[in-house]
């Protein structure tokens, strides 16, 4: 039963990861979502002049956790941020890994999760059938979606957009490949022995 698993999840993985660069390399779904900023080199500049390390910000600035029982100064924030803009800026840091880097962390990771999903497929009894493992494998990765992206919307101001493009690419990319998963780490059926009474 293990070497099934192992076997789904690789299948698995390989799947995703290449659903994935149709969804986001020939589809763009979320990278059409990200817009440039007018006049970049200026900006990069007062960034810089800030001497911001790596790291994620938000503005403006939010009361501390001393301050957050203070009704004034929630008051006061809750005035900034409706005048707005606020947001949230995400400093890299500098460098761009390789291309190859990138790829092979993101494949390593898509194998991982198909693996886990299909251990999970692998504990359903032998009478589940095909469409239930399927949509099992289906239903892991729309609970991702709605226990990481989602929550990134509603707390972090993801756009709807991005978020929308995300549930797009997660259940298109664990649509196809849990057709592989449940295909392949299934339990095989019990087959019944008959006991003789040499008696």
């Amino acid at each position: 039963m293990w070497l099934r698993v192992l076997i789904a999840g690789i299948i698995g993985g390989i799947v995703v990861f290449f659903v994935s660069f149709l969804t986001h390399g020939m589809l763009h779904l979320q990278s059409r979502t990200l817009a440039n900023i007018s006049d970049s080199p200026s900006f990069i500049e007062h960034v810089q002049s800030r001497g911001l390390k790596p790291g994620f910000y938000i503005f403006p600035d939010m009361p501390s956790s001393e301050e957050q029982n203070d009704a004034a100064k929630m008051a006061e924030a809750s005035k900034r941020f409706e005048s707005g803009p606020a947001g949230l800026l995400l400093i890299a840091s500098t460098g761009i890994p390789s291309m190859g880097e990138m790829l092979g962390k993101e494949f390593a990771t898509n194998v991982l999760a198909a693996l886990l999903a299909a251990w999970i497929v692998s504990l359903a009894g032998a009478d589940i059938g095909f469409g239930r493992r399927w949509l099992a494998v289906v239903a892991m990765g729309l609970f991702a979606w709605l226990s990481i992206s989602a929550s990134y919307g509603i707390w972090y101001w993801f756009p709807h957009n991005f978020t929308h493009d995300e549930f797009l690419c997660t259940f298109l990319e664990w649509s196809v490949a849990g057709l592989a998963i449940a295909a392949i780490a299934r339990r095989p059926p019990i087959v019944a022995t008959t006991l003789v009474d040499k008696g």
